[in-house]
């Protein structure tokens, strides 16, 4: 079955405030049935970039820290 993410603003605003960067956009798949599923995608510029939840290592109770771990994933 296909999986379609979704925008979200919260991620873009929060992705934007910490890069600077208004040339991005954030989309996230969240599967309430296997975390393992769940994704981002971050689209820049010149660039589209996945980001599984499994790659990132955050706080399951505090989306906040999902945000942190997708931005650490990326850019640091």
């Amino acid at each position: 079955m296909p999986k379609y993410a979704n925008a979200s603003a919260e991620a873009t605003a929060f992705l934007s405030e910490r890069t600077g960067s208004s040339q991005l956009e954030c989309f996230t798949y969240i599967d309430p049935e296997q975390a393992e599923n769940s994704f981002f995608i971050v689209k820049t510029s010149n660039k589209v970039i996945h980001v599984s939840f499994a790659e990132i290592n955050f706080d399951p109770t505090n989306y906040r820290s999902l945000l942190e771990g997708l931005y650490r994933s990326i850019y640091e």
